[in-house]
């Protein structure tokens, strides 16, 4: 009796592994560079999303902000000083880290079916790094 139990355990366990894993948030990879954000994928389901996001430049600090909104992503609401407005009409501001050149930063967010768009928001030196094209779409589904 004992020994059918054990194939029947592992049969289960088996299938449930695979259910489990896919229960947990969902990975994206970020690479950050002088002026460029990639994606491992630029969608999502809506629901728990972790972005690993690596810092690949070799002298800058970026930041990776997520903003959900229905804008084209070049045509972001800016401030007196030429950065994203994250306050401004027509985005909503979900969250952000910055990362320092050649570190690593997760950011856990829980979003929501819509548009977003993923940028860095640092102006070093006058130099605004959304402006010289540090963004990308993503869309959650």
């Amino acid at each position: 009796m004992r020994s059918r139990k054990l194939p029947t355990l592992l049969a289960l366990m088996a299938l449930l592994v695979p259910l489990l894993a896919a229960c947990g948030p969902q990975k994206i990879d970020a690479a950050l560079t002088t002026y460029k954000i990639t994606l491992s994928k630029n969608t999502a389901k809506a629901g728990d999303i972790v972005f690993h996001v690596h810092n690949d430049a070799t002298d800058l600090k970026h930041e990776f902000v997520i903003f959900k909104t229905d804008l084209p992503p070049d045509q972001l609401p800016l401030n007196s000083e030429g950065a994203v407005d994250e306050e401004g009409a027509g985005v909503t501001h979900i969250d952000e880290v910055e990362v320092e050149s050649g570190q690593s930063a997760d950011l856990a967010v829980n979003l929501a079916a819509g548009n977003y768009v993923l940028i860095c928001n640092i102006n070093d030196n006058n130099e605004m790094h959304y402006q010289h094209g540090m963004y990308v779409a993503f869309i959650v589904k």
